[in-house]
């Protein structure tokens, strides 16, 4: 049987060791790029410090998944969308840009009831791959009907 509308497409996130090398790497840089630049030693240090505190940051939303905003799972079901946060299922919409490659799934969700968007980033470690690769299919396969606003 091939994927229909009606089927359940749920995946659990887990983290990745593949968007924690790639956390690193781009803040490394980044701090690197900061020290070599020319302005007073001052901003240097405050621009280290909002460095630093933005990959920690992103290391507690995307990795840890320990931020309020988390998404712990995500359910699509004869196209709504449910996502997980912190135990919780809530009714979400994808909105603005989506990106569905072999090795990245990324995409913002409006979660109800919550003030701040959620956002959605999987590489091929962040869940199990048979879940992952049914969700890629899904998203793929079904881009212009799951993504077209709130419907």
């Amino acid at each position: 049987m091939g994927v229909t509308r009606a089927s359940l497409c749920e995946v659990t996130v887990r983290s990745s060791r593949y968007h924690l090398i790639l956390l690193l790497v781009s803040h490394s840089a980044a701090f690197v790029a900061l020290w070599l630049c020319s302005v007073w030693p001052v901003f240097k240090f405050a621009l280290a410090i909002a460095v630093v505190f933005h990959c920690y940051r992103h290391y507690l939303q995307f990795i840890a998944r320990k931020r309020p905003t988390s998404i712990a799972a995500i359910r699509l079901l004869e196209d709504q969308w449910r996502v997980n946060l912190a135990g919780v299922w809530y009714r979400a919409w994808p909105e603005g840009e989506v990106v569905v490659t072999s090795v990245l799934i990324c995409f913002k969700l409006r979660v109800e009831g919550k003030r701040h968007p959620s956002f959605l980033i999987l590489f091929p470690d962040s869940a199990d791959p048979v879940e992952l690769h049914g969700f890629r299919l899904r998203l793929m396969l079904e881009s212009d009907a799951l993504f077209d606003g709130e419907g």
